[in-house]
């Protein structure tokens, strides 16, 4: 069975926010061997995501692993997204041209009066 305490709500009573090493009473200075082992693999790299650091499968090789059905349905939603978007922004440039013809229209109107 698992005793409560009051020991946290005492530590922290005045804090604003505290970090899960302040709770946890990790020192910063301790890492174990296999995190420095992680942070060395990224020693010289500009970026990294953290599907890499956590060695998550969520890169390219995660779409090799996709069945045929799954890829042809991710591909029919974007390519079913994209068609909407494309519709939308001819409509946009239709309404847009048809309101400058009629500008033109207008201001060539104004001129030959």
């Amino acid at each position: 069975m698992i005793q409560e305490s009051d020991e946290a709500q005492k530590k922290f009573a005045n804090a604003k926010s505290i970090s899960s090493s302040q709770f946890f009473g990790e020192d910063k200075k301790t890492v174990d061997a296999d995190s420095q082992v992680r942070l060395q693999k990224f020693a010289n790299s500009s970026s990294i995501s953290s599907a890499d650091f956590f060695e998550r499968n969520e890169g390219a090789d995660a779409v090799a692993d996709l069945t045929a059905s799954e890829l042809l349905s991710r591909l029919s939603f974007q390519a079913s997204q994209d068609m909407s978007s494309l519709k939308s922004l001819a409509g946009q440039t239709g309404k847009k041209l048809t309101a400058i013809a009629t500008n033109l229209i207008s201001d060539l109107q104004d001129r030959i009066r």
